[in-house]
């Protein structure tokens, strides 16, 4: 298997707001394009189908802190959440990434 094809990697991270939030992503290495992302921990988002919503319109963008704030910011706009920001949250998926190299 080529190793650019799919990385699958976990990590977990206290936000500022000290709650933990826990990254589970597989992306590819050479586009950097994320293929599935699970968002688990300790924070609220209402309603609860939005933190779906949002590991699905995750997928297929590309790991750059503009476009993941961006898209992040379209799916929660009309949610409720707390326990992360939407930088901290953005922060925490590149932070995944970083932990790999």
């Amino acid at each position: 298997m080529d190793s650019n094809i799919d990385e699958i990697i976990s990590v977990s991270s206290t936000t500022k707001l000290g709650k933990i939030v826990k990254i589970s992503m597989s992306y590819n290495k050479e586009s950097q394009l994320i293929h599935s992302i699970k968002i688990t921990g300790d924070f609220f988002i209402h309603p609860e189908e939005v933190i779906e919503k949002l590991e699905h319109g995750l997928c297929g963008i590309k790991l750059e802190k503009q476009y993941l704030k961006n898209e992040i910011q379209l799916i929660l706009e009309n949610s409720e959440f707390f326990g992360f920001e939407i930088d901290s949250l953005t922060d925490i998926i590149l932070k995944t990434c970083d932990e790999k190299k």
